[in-house]
């Protein structure tokens, strides 16, 4: 499939054509995907563009990437199906000034390779972190870590972060002068972990709502990686279908 020039980037056209391949069954879990090399004469672009769309894949969970060897189709959780829900992004952000963070610590030097994955990084590289707590009538609710490219965080202050109902990536779009195309949601079950379990009252094994979140600007670039703990007694996740865009 040789991708043409348009309005949708060819690194996404590639996406969306890989991840049908992959829903479609043509590969199963645990096959290795063709190689780059490949992939550049089959879509007719460069590597950068496949690994760009590598990369999207890989931020969804649909593969895996060991370094070296190549790229594998992610293995699927047992009893588990993701469904992919498509809405207005400044709907959603609406309802994230409604939470009322608190920041707790703001550091440029540090490392998370699952967020340099997102943000397109090496795995070791230095990234601008945020770490905020949420909390409801008092009581913690979540918490969260805000991963920033260098690029990005070496403009940012504290500051930035205290206007009452803006959501932190709003915050980050006035400081900077750019605007978010899209973002990317993931939720599923995971483990609080140590330092989130220490601010939301649990133990470190216990369950928690796992969000991990990503923003994208109009070239695609990844301009902030989120990932956030709920407690599982304090939070609820709500979606409203509307059919024929009536309320109701």
């Amino acid at each position: 499939m040789q991708l043409q020039a348009g309005p949708l980037p060819l690194y996404h056209q590639m996406e969306q054509d890989l991840r049908s391949r992959l829903h479609g069954g043509e590969f199963e879990p645990g096959d290795a995907l063709p190689s780059e090399e490949r992939m550049c004469d089959e879509y007719g672009v460069s590597r950068i563009t496949v690994r760009r769309a590598l990369d999207a894949l890989m931020a969804q969970g649909l593969i895996v990437r060991r370094r070296g060897v190549g790229s594998f189709v992610a293995e699927r959780k047992v009893g588990s199906r993701s469904i992919a829900l498509k809405g207005s992004l400044d709907e959603f952000l609406a309802g994230a000034g409604a939470m009322q963070p608190d920041r707790l610590s703001l550091e440029h030097d540090a490392r998370n390779p699952e967020a340099a994955a997102i943000l397109k990084l090496p795995d070791d590289a230095a990234m601008t972190r945020l770490e905020l707590i949420s909390r409801v009538d008092g009581e913690p609710t979540a918490y969260l870590e805000i991963y920033f490219p260098p690029e990005v965080g070496r403009q940012l202050e504290p500051q930035d972060f205290v206007t009452v109902g803006m959501p932190i990536i709003r915050a980050v779009e006035r400081r900077l002068n750019v605007r978010v195309s899209r973002a990317q949601q993931k939720i599923e079950s995971g483990a609080a972990g140590e330092v989130a379990a220490a601010h939301l009252g649990l133990k470190s094994a216990d369950p928690v709502l796992l969000v991990t979140r990503a923003y994208y600007l109009a070239n695609g670039q990844a301009i902030e990686a989120v990932f956030v703990r709920y407690h599982p007694g304090r939070y609820s996740y709500v979606i409203e279908f509307n059919a024929d865009g009536r309320n109701g």
